[in-house]
Order: C-alpha cells, then sequence, then structure tokens
C-alpha cells in the first residue's frame, strides 16, 4: 500500500542499484575511452616496419630547429624549420628581437612547422618549439640566429622606356621590349638574370640583353603577336648580386599586346607608309631630316640626316618644347619652337610631327633637322594611333639608328642579342628577326 512502511523499505534498495549500476557503467566507459587513447597515443608513434602495419615503435623523441643555434649570415628567403621526431608540436614561435611574430604553418601531423613569411636583411631573431614526445614528456628547444647584412640594397625598376613605366599602360605595341633599371651598378649579371621571369601566354622565347651594369632589356626573337599576355617578376629580394649588393623588394607587371602598328617610313619615297594588322591604312608625304651637316655650338659636326632603323614609339604629346639647343645647335640655323601633335621614337630627339611650315616639301623632299615632318592631319591620325611600343622602321637615310638611342632593341640580329645575355644558355631560334 502507498505510504505504508513495507513500500517504503521496496524502493530504497531499489534506486541504490540503480545508482550503482549507473556509476559502474560511466566508470566502464572511462576505462575503455581511456585504453582507446592511450592505444591511438602509441599508434601515433609507431614507425611502420618494411612498410606493414603495426611495425616497430619509433626511437626517442627529439626536436631538430633550422637555422642551428647562434649561425649568422641566414638568407632571408631560406626555410625557417622546426621538426619534431617521435613527439608531437604543441607550439612554435619564431620572433625577432622587439618581439614581432613572423607567420608560420604546421603541416597536417604537427610534426613540421616551416615560416610562411620572409625575414628581415640585419635581424635577430629566436625560433623557439615545445613538442609532446611519445611518452608524455615536455620538450623544449630555442635557436636564435642573425641575417644577412647586406652591404648595400638595389631596387628594379620595370619599365617600358626611360619615361615610361610598365605598370603605367595596360596595352604596348608589337614592338615593346621588358626594360629593368637598377639603382645601383650589378656585379654578378648572370645572378641578377636568374632572379627576372618573363612568363608569356601563349609562350614565347626570348633572351635577356644588357646595355649597361644598371639596365638589361628582354624581348623575343621577332616582334610579339597581338594578344600576347606578359608578366615580368623581378624576385630579387634575399638574392645576391655580386659585392654584397642584395635586392631590395620584389616587384612584378602585366601587360598586353595590342594590334600590331608598323610605319616604314622611307627616305628614298618620302612617305610613310602605316599598316595595322599587315594591312596598310594609310600613306602620308614626309619631309625627313636635311642629308647636311651643320656646326654646332661646340664646333662639332652635327648631322641632321634622320636616323635609319626600328625606332619603338617612346609617347606622344599634344604640345612639345622643341629647340635646337638640346643637340648643340643654336644661332640662325637653330630652332626653339611649341610644336603640336608629337609622337615620339627616339631619346635624341626625332619625332612624327606636325609641321605646317614644311607642306610643300614633304612627299618630295627632305626639310627638317632630323624629325619626320607630316601634315597636322596626318599628325592627328598618327598621334592617336600609334603610341608605346609600335614600330617606326626607318630606311634610305644613310644614318644608322644607335641601339641605345630610344629603343633600338630591334637593330641587333638574334645572335647579336643573345650574345648579350650573362646567362650561357639563352634560348635561341633559328633566324633573324624580318624587317621587311
Amino acid at each position: 500500500m502507498p505510504g505504508s512502511p513495507g513500500a517504503g523499505h521496496r524502493g530504497r534498495p531499489s534506486g541504490g542499484r540503480a545508482l550503482g549500476l549507473a556509476v559502474l557503467a560511466l566508470s566502464l566507459a572511462a576505462t575503455v575511452a581511456c585504453t582507446q587513447r592511450a592505444e591511438a597515443h602509441r599508434q601515433l608513434y609507431r614507425r611502420p616496419a618494411t612498410g606493414q602495419p603495426g611495425g616497430s615503435p619509433a626511437g626517442p623523441a627529439g626536436l631538430a630547429l633550422v637555422p642551428a643555434a647562434n649561425v649568422g649570415g641566414v638568407g632571408v628567403t631560406d626555410p625557417v624549420t622546426a621538426t619534431a621526431t617521435s613527439a608531437v608540436l604543441d607550439t612554435v614561435t619564431l620572433t625577432d628581437a622587439q618581439g614581432n611574430q613572423v607567420a608560420g604553418a604546421f603541416d597536417a601531423t604537427r610534426h613540421r612547422w616551416q615560416a610562411t613569411a620572409a625575414l628581415a636583411y640585419n635581424k635577430r631573431y629566436t625560433l623557439t618549439a615545445d613538442a609532446t614526445g611519445a611518452d608524455g614528456k615536455r620538450l623544449t628547444q630555442a635557436s636564435p640566429f642573425t641575417t644577412v647584412k647586406p652591404a648595400n640594397l638595389t631596387m628594379p625598376y620595370l619599365r617600358a622606356n626611360s619615361g615610361l613605366q610598365l605598370a603605367d599602360r595596360s596595352t604596348y605595341g608589337v614592338g615593346q621590349p621588358v626594360v629593368v633599371g637598377f639603382d645601383e651598378k650589378i656585379p654578378d649579371r648572370a645572378a641578377a638574370e636568374r632572379a627576372l621571369e618573363v612568363v608569356t601566354e601563349p609562350h614565347v622565347d626570348g633572351a635577356w640583353h644588357w646595355f649597361s651594369d644598371t639596365e638589361v632589356h628582354w624581348r623575343p626573337r621577332e616582334y610579339w603577336q597581338p594578344g600576347t599576355t606578359v608578366t615580368i617578376n623581378a624576385n630579387v629580394f634575399g638574392k645576391n648580386f655580386g659585392n654584397g649588393l642584395y635586392g631590395q623588394r620584389n616587384v612584378a607587371a602585366s601587360f598586353t599586346i595590342g594590334p600590331s602598328r608598323i610605319a616604314i617610313a622611307d627616305d628614298n619615297t618620302h612617305h610613310i607608309q602605316a599598316f595595322v594588322d599587315g594591312q596598310l591604312v594609310r600613306d602620308i608625304p614626309t619631309a625627313m631630316g636635311l642629308h647636311q651637316t651643320v656646326a654646332g655650338t661646340n664646333g662639332g659636326a652635327i648631322d641632321l640626316r634622320t636616323h635609319s632603323g626600328v625606332h619603338v614609339v617612346l609617347g606622344n604629346e599634344h604640345v612639345t618644347h622643341m629647340t635646337s639647343a638640346s643637340f648643340g645647335l643654336t644661332g640662325p640655323a637653330g630652332y626653339d619652337e611649341q610644336v603640336y601633335w608629337t609622337t615620339h621614337i627616339s631619346y635624341s630627339g626625332e619625332y612624327v610631327h606636325a609641321a605646317p611650315w614644311s607642306v610643300a616639301q614633304q612627299g618630295n623632299s627632305d626639310a627638317s633637322h632630323g624629325c619626320l615632318n607630316v601634315n597636322t592631319d596626318n599628325a592627328i591620325w598618327f598621334y592617336n594611333t600609334f603610341g608605346p611600343g609600335d614600330i617606326v622602321d626607318v630606311r634610305n637615310t644613310g644614318l644608322t639608328l644607335d641601339a641605345t638611342d630610344g629603343l633600338g632593341d630591334w637593330g641587333l640580329s638574334w645572335d647579336d642579342w643573345v650574345k648579350g645575355s650573362a646567362l650561357p644558355a639563352a634560348p635561341r631560334v633559328a633566324h633573324d628577326v624580318d624587317m621587311n
């Protein structure tokens, strides 16, 4: 009966047994879990024997840090690692003297850690690792080291020409070389070339050519194909270019090759024929440089002829201040003018530009101090059509364009071009550029 002594007495033993069974079940579950964790721990440190499961136990736990303790002159891009043997890495830190941490990452098993960011020059770092061995013991190790101290640094600049950075435009003409200028003389040119990478899509073979101790150009064997994408990576950081000169910072630039625009200016015909993607689109009368030599301010002779050779367009300006004093010619034979609709083609001051004063000579004779004079309508058209990297090929003047006068890169045969590389295995192909 409810509430009777017998009923109450029977209920208490029943509840006690249930509690005891629950405690026993929890105890057994805990024992099984501990056993499973211990077995998992043993399996973690078990080495396979001849590739079979259940191999022989691992050796003693240990830590290996790279660089080793107290090493100096460590490269800023060298690997920095902590590796655990028969142990699992718990924490790894890489800090500089100010306590700033360098990023890093563990592998999937936490047996290895590697720095994922570059170091800085001339810095002291400490790599510290904590791990737990298979036997449960804690391992700790620290490795202080210092990075290389450069004697000097050099910065690469990726240029289209002396007045234009490659990054300033997204599209260039079929004659555009890649120009890398350094702000210090490079003692080891081969090391510098190895740090420079040109990636093209579709793939195009090419080579580097040094024009000085501070400037190197890359071009393909022939003019670029329209639509080619070009990326230049100057991976100079951490690289030694000789005599303790190291790269300051990595830089990159990308561009696309636009339509083929090639103008052929012939001093025999006094015409410029402009081709776009191989089709003649305009025939322009011109008056080029006079076949005369005049005395300069310093008494030297100045040849007024336009230079023959492949000129790569450097840029365009609506108006350009032109003065013959810039090349040493003053007095009655000189000039100082604001000239309109100018397309710049050489460092020595050659342009295709509007010259309403010489329209009578255009198409039949020479009249300029070296520029390609055209009428205003044609100058505007040329200005709007031809831009950086496009080609102006001047012929039959009797005076050759120097390779360093602007971008005279295409005046060199392919064999001569690759001889300018500091690397012995520059890419080569069978034939020279066809300029016809």
